[in-house]
C-alpha cells in the first residue's frame, strides 16, 4: 500500500507507514477514495469525542487559519470526530445504539429516533466534506433529488441534519447485513440467489436512472440484505456531492469511488453516466457468482490500472457450474467501452428474466439425427393432422381467425387501453397479522372510497376484491376484476409503529409504475392515508378538480381512537359471517360512536351489521335498528357513498323499494363511476318489478367497467328473469370469455339451455 504522506510502499493491510509512521487510511473494498491525496503535513488535530455525561457532540476546534481542524488531512482526526459510543445522545432526538460500519464518507450508526419511536440509520459525514456552505448546499440538492426515487429496493433517505457542526443523514434502518458481510461469510452464492439479488439491483438502478440519478459508488457495502433476502441500495445521490466537494478542497488527481468497484471511465477521470453503475453491477454479480473479483493487485492503484488494460477473466473459470447466460451477462456489463456495455439496467433485467423461463419454452437445443425424406413426409402429415384437429376446437378457431384490430393483454382479456381501471388489493400484513389485518383492510376501504369520487378512474369495489381473494397472481386477479392497474403493498409494524409500502402495477403492460414507503405511528394512520392517496393520484397521472381534491382530503373522523375501533369493526364483518362476529362488529361500532358521536361511517357500519343480524334472525328489531343507524349516517354526512349504500341496502331488504332506488341514485351522484352502485340499483329495480330499468342499470355497470365479468353476469341474470333467453345466453358467454376459469358463466349457460329444452347442450 502507498503511504499518502511520504509515498513509500508498504505491505498490504498496513495500518502505519514503515518509513514515516504516518497513518495509512484504508483503501480496500470498504473505503471510498476521497480526501486521500498526498498532504503537506501529517499533524493530527485533537478532536474530542462526545462526552458520555452530556452525550452531545461538541463542535470540532478550528485551526489558527480559520480552517476547520477536520479539514486537515489526518484520517485519525476524522475518525475521532465521528466516533460515538453506544448510549450516547446525539443531539436532542437520537440515541446511538451501535456502530454499523464506516467508510470513506464517515461512520454509520444504528440509532433510536425518540421523536418517532423507531430505529434509524445515521450516517455521520466526514467534516472535511461538509465544512463549506457550498458543499452543504450540494449535499442538500443531491439528497433532495435522491429522496424523489421511490422504489422498494432503494433505501429511503429521511433527512440531512446537523449536530454541533457534524452533518448527518438519517435513513431507513434495515435489519440484516450488507452484501460485503454476506460475501465474506458465505463466499460465492448459489446461482438462484445471485439472480434474485441481481434482479433487485437492476430494478433499483432502473428507478434511479429514470429520475436522472447516478450512484457512482455502487459496491457491496452499499447493498443491504434484510432477513427475507431483499436487497436495498443505499447512498444514492451522495457520490456526486462528494465529487463536487472534494474537487474544491483537495489536491489535483484525487479520485472519488472505491478502487475495487470503479469503472474504467472513473479511473481515467472521464465524464460518467448511468453506465458506470452498470459496470459496478457487473463487478458485484461477478463477486457473488465466483466469490472473487476479476482484478486483483498489490494496491488499489494496480487494480485500477488492470481495469484499463486487461480483460476480465471469464467467471466460469472460477465457477464451472455457472450458467453460460449469467457469464455472458456479467462480461457484457464489464466491457471497458461504455458503448459496448448494456445501455440500460432494464436490458440486464430482461436477460435475467429470459433465462428464468423454463427450458421447454426457450427451445432447448437437442442434437437429433436428420430425418429421411420419408420421415419429413410423415412429420408433415402429422403436423397437418394436428392443425386440423386444433381448428376443430371453436375457441382455437376464434383465436386464429379473430379480427386483426382486436388486441389482447398478456393475461388474456381485451387490452384496457382506453382508461384507467384500478383495483386496490388488501395490503399484506407482515410481522403480526392479527394486529395489522384490520389496518390493511382499512387501507383498501379508505383508498377505494377516495378514488371512487374521481371521474378519471374506474375502481373495483372492495366487495368485488374480497370475493376474488388474495391467493391468485396479480394477472389472474386483474382478469377476475376486469382491471389493468393494481394497487397493493405491505403493512409492517411493531407496537404503535407502522410501515406501509405501496405499489402501483400496470398489469396489462407488465411493469411497476410506482412504489413508495410510508411510515409513522398508528395515530398517524389518517395522515398516512392522505399521503398515500396524494402520491397515488400523482402516480396515476390524474388531474382532480378542486371539488374532488376537497372531497378526497376530508376525513371520516378526526378521532383516531374512533377510527381504529371502526376499522376493527369492519374487519370483524369480513370472512365468515356468523352471529358471534356480527355482534362483535356491532360492539366495536358502538364503541367508536362513544368516542365520536358524529362519525357517519361508524353509523353506516352499525347499519350493515344490524342488517346482517336481521337476515340471520328475521327479527324486526334488527331491521328497525339498521334503518335508524343508516338514516343517522345520512344526516351526519350526505356525501359519503357508504352511507347511501347502507341505507339503500336496508330499504331494499325491508321492502321499501322506492326509497332504496332513491338512495342508490344519490350514491351514484357521489360516486358516478361505481359499477357496484349501478348493480345495486339494478337489483332494487328488479325487486320493484321494473325490469327494463333494471337492465338499463346493469348495462350502465357494464359501460363503467366492461371487463368485470360480474357485470355481464348481472345483466344476463336479468335477461333470464325477463325471458330474453338469447340475450341472456350472449351475456353469459361473454362471462366465460372474460373469466374462462369461473364456473358461473358455464353454469348459467347451462341454465339457459335447460330453459330452452336443449338438454344435451345443457349437460
Amino acid at each position: 500500500m502507498i503511504c499518502p504522506h511520504c509515498q513509500a510502499s508498504n505491505p498490504e493491510g498496513a495500518a502505519r507507514c514503515t518509513r514515516c509512521d504516518g497513518v495509512i487510511p484504508r483503501m480496500d473494498e470498504g473505503e471510498t477514495l476521497a480526501g486521500t491525496a498526498p498532504a503537506a503535513t501529517a499533524t493530527s488535530a485533537a478532536v474530542p469525542k462526545a462526552s458520555a455525561p452530556t452525550g452531545v457532540l461538541s463542535p470540532p476546534p478550528r485551526s489558527g487559519s480559520g480552517t476547520p481542524a477536520s479539514a486537515v488531512s489526518s484520517a485519525s482526526a476524522f475518525e475521532s470526530t465521528l466516533a460515538l459510543e453506544a448510549g450516547v445522545e446525539f443531539g436532542p432526538r437520537y440515541r446511538i445504539e451501535s456502530l454499523i460500519g464506516k467508510g470513506g464518507m464517515g461512520r454509520v450508526y444504528r440509532a433510536y429516533d425518540k421523536e418517532l419511536d423507531r430505529m434509524v440509520a445515521l450516517k455521520l459525514l466526514r467534516p472535511d466534506l461538509t465544512s463549506e456552505p457550498s458543499a452543504v448546499q450540494r449535499f442538500k440538492q443531491e439528497l433532495l433529488l435522491a429522496s424523489k426515487i421511490s422504489h422498494r429496493n432503494i433505501l429511503r433517505i429521511h433527512d440531512l441534519g446537523d449536530v454541533a457542526g457534524v452533518k448527518f443523514i438519517s435513513m431507513a434502518y434495515v435489519e440484516g447485513n450488507d452484501l460485503y458481510q454476506v460475501l465474506r461469510k458465505q463466499g460465492r452464492l448459489p446461482v438462484d440467489r445471485v439472480v434474485k439479488i441481481g434482479r433487485q439491483l437492476c430494478e433499483a438502478l432502473e428507478a434511479a436512472h429514470r429520475e436522472g440519478v447516478v450512484h457512482r459508488d455502487l459496491k457491496p457495502q452499499n447493498v443491504l440484505i434484510d432477513q427475507a433476502d431483499n436487497a436495498y441500495v443505499s447512498d444514492f445521490g451522495l457520490a456526486k456531492s462528494l465529487e463536487a466537494s472534494a474537487a474544491g478542497m483537495t489536491c489535483t488527481g484525487e479520485l472519488l469511488g472505491t478502487p475495487r468497484y470503479m469503472s474504467p471511465e472513473q479511473v481515467e477521470g472521464k465524464p460518467v453516466d448511468h453506465r458506470t453503475d452498470l459496470y459496478a453491477l457487473g463487478l458485484i454479480l461477478y463477486e457473488m457468482a465466483t466469490g472473487e473479483v476479476p482484478f486483483r493487485g498489490d494496491s488499489g492503484q494496480q487494480e485500477m490500472f488492470q481495469r484499463l488494460r486487461l480483460e476480465p477473466k471469464n467467471p466460469k473459470l472460477l465457477n464451472p457450474d455457472l450458467p453460460d447466460y449469467l457469464a455472458r451477462i456479467i462480461l457484457r456489463c464489464l466491457e471497458r467501452d461504455p458503448a459496448r456495455r448494456y445501455q440500460h439496467s432494464h436490458e440486464i433485467l430482461a436477460d435475467l428474466e429470459a433465462a428464468r423461463t423454463p427450458a421447454s419454452s426457450r427451445g432447448v437445443q437437442i442434437s437429433l439425427p436428420m430425418p429421411t425424406r420419408r420421415g419429413w413426409l410423415l412429420a408433415a402429415a402429422a403436423v397437418l393432422a394436428l392443425v386440423t384437429l386444433l381448428l376443430a376446437i371453436p375457441r382455437v378457431r376464434r383465436f386464429v381467425f379473430r379480427s386483426p384490430v382486436e388486441t389482447t393483454s398478456p393475461f388474456g382479456i381485451p387490452a384496457l387501453s382506453q382508461g384507467k381501471y384500478v383495483a386496490v388489493l388488501p395490503f399484506r400484513a407482515l410481522g403480526d397479522p392479527a394486529s395489522l389485518n384490520y389496518i390493511s383492510e382499512g387501507l383498501v376501504e379508505a383508498l377505494s372510497a377516495k378514488l371512487f369520487q374521481l371521474n378519471e378512474v374506474r375502481i373495483a369495489s372492495a366487495a368485488a376484491v374480497e370475493k376474488v381473494g388474495m391467493k391468485a397472481s396479480l394477472e389472474r386477479t386483474a382478469r377476475a376484476l376486469g382491471v389493468n392497474l393494481i394497487v397493493h403493498g405491505t403493512v409492517q409494524g411493531t407496537g404503535e409503529k407502522i410501515r406501509i409500502v405501496v405499489n402501483l402495477e400496470d398489469v396489462a403492460g407488465g411493469r411497476r409504475l410506482w412504489s413508495e414507503e410510508f411510515s409513522g405511528v398508528v395515530q398517524d394512520l389518517l395522515t398516512l392515508e392522505d399521503q398515500i392517496y396524494s402520491k397515488l393520484v400523482a402516480a396515476l397521472e390524474l388531474k382532480p378538480t378542486s371539488e374532488e381534491l376537497a372531497r378526497g382530503g376530508s376525513h371520516p373522523t378526526e378521532n383516531i381512537e374512533a377510527y381504529d375501533l371502526y376499522l376493527k369493526g369492519r374487519n370483524a364483518m369480513r370472512g365468515q359471517q356468523d352471529i358471534k362476529n356480527i355482534e362483535a362488529a356491532s360492539r366495536l361500532f358502538e364503541e367508536a360512536l362513544k368516542k365520536d358521536p358524529g362519525f357517519a361511517l361508524a353509523y353506516a357500519g352499525l347499519a350493515d351489521a344490524s342488517l346482517r343480524m336481521y337476515k340471520e334472525k328475521k327479527e324486526s328489531i334488527w331491521a328497525e335498528k339498521a334503518v335508524a343507524a343508516a338514516q343517522q349516517a345520512q344526516r351526519l354526512n350526505d356525501n359519503l357513498v357508504e352511507t347511501h349504500f347502507s341505507l339503500g341496502s336496508v330499504y331494499n331488504a325491508t321492502g321499501k323499494t322506492a326509497e332504496a332506488i332513491a338512495e342508490l341514485r344519490r350514491a351514484l351522484e357521489v360516486a358516478p363511476n361505481s359499477d357496484e352502485g349501478y348493480r345495486r340499483l339494478g337489483d332494487a329495480y328488479l325487486a320493484g318489478g321494473r325490469k327494463e330499468e333494471a337492465i338499463q342499470a346493469y348495462q350502465k355497470a357494464i359501460e363503467v367497467n366492461p371487463y368485470y365479468w360480474f357485470n355481464q353476469n348481472a345483466v344476463g341474470r336479468a335477461y333470464l328473469m325477463t325471458g330474453e333467453n338469447e340475450k341472456a345466453l350472449a351475456a353469459f358467454r361473454h362471462v366465460t370469455e372474460l373469466e374462462p376459469d369461473n364456473f358461473f358463466g358455464y353454469a348459467n349457460i347451462g341454465n339457459v339451455f335447460f330453459r330452452q329444452g336443449s338438454y344435451n347442450q345443457c349437460i
